[in-house]
């Protein structure tokens, strides 16, 4: 992850469930995308998704849990969130 990955403030909308959470994250540009687990949530290989993929999908669909109110962190501290409330 570059320098600027990794102190950019994030908003985690939503996380799947499971041993390897998923998770839905706004970036300070408005962009959601989604960060895995297996690759130590780097922002860099986050995927790109519409706010519609949110609600009719991942939380409509296959469970994700919505994050109320959104967690505001930085790219960084995203494996430790994960690790220390989802695990």
């Amino acid at each position: 992850m570059a320098v600027e990955e990794t102190n950019e403030s994030v908003r985690v909308l939503a996380h799947s469930p499971g041993k390897n959470p998923i998770l839905v994250i706004e970036r300070r540009s408005g962009e959601l995308c989604t960060a895995y687990f297996e690759t130590g949530y780097d922002l860099g290989r986050a995927k790109p998704v519409e706010k519609d993929w949110l609600t009719e999908n991942a939380i409509g669909r296959h469970s994700f849990v919505e994050v109320t109110p959104p967690l505001k962190t930085t790219a960084a501290s995203l494996a430790d969130y994960v690790s220390s409330k989802l695990l």
